[in-house]
């Protein structure tokens, strides 16, 4: 069996090219993994599968149909942890050290619940904002502390109404 790895979005994209670097791996013409090069993948375009060639330590691109046209094909997805876009530095505050927690800041409970986490899942179907806050809003309706669900849900509902709009202006 064929194994093929999916780089869903462009931050899994250079997270993988970073990784395989670090484990020596080229493209198969001989060019290096990093300084990582947007324009290949957008080339490619998102959901991009490569194959790994262990012998040769070699990564080369799978056309986007190569899943149908190769029956047998296992698809691993890649999803990378390290943002490597819109990162920021850490907010500051006067809390307490016992009470400031990680989890609280980059894993809060209202969003792991499901076993994925919103962000990933928005991320791997590469949702544009709108679908992203509909996803975000309903996931956590109920879970966060202090927050009604119906105001979760009309959140969510906004984002649809504002998506729809956006549609119907461009179907005209």
């Amino acid at each position: 069996m064929r194994t093929v790895i999916q780089l869903a979005s462009v931050n899994d994209y250079v997270g993988y090219m970073v990784y395989m670097h670090k484990k020596g791996y080229k493209w198969a013409d001989g060019t290096p993994l990093v300084l990582v090069s947007l324009a290949r993948y957008h080339k490619y375009g998102h959901g991009t599968y490569v194959r790994e060639f262990h012998e040769s330590k070699e990564i080369r691109w799978l056309p986007n149909n190569y899943i149908e046209l190769t029956p047998g094909t296992e698809v691993i997805p890649y999803i990378e942890k390290t943002n490597y876009f819109d990162t920021h530095e850490p907010i500051k505050c006067d809390l307490p050290p016992e009470k400031e927690s990680k989890d609280d800041i980059y894993h809060p409970n209202h969003y792991t619940s499901g076993g994925i986490e919103p962000i990933q899942y928005i991320q791997s179907h590469n949702m544009n904002y709108e679908k992203g806050n509909v996803i975000k809003y309903i996931t956590r309706a109920g879970k966060k502390e202090g927050e009604s669900e119906i105001k979760d849900l009309k959140k969510a509902q906004n984002y649809i109404q504002l998506l729809i709009k956006k549609l119907e202006g461009e179907e005209k």
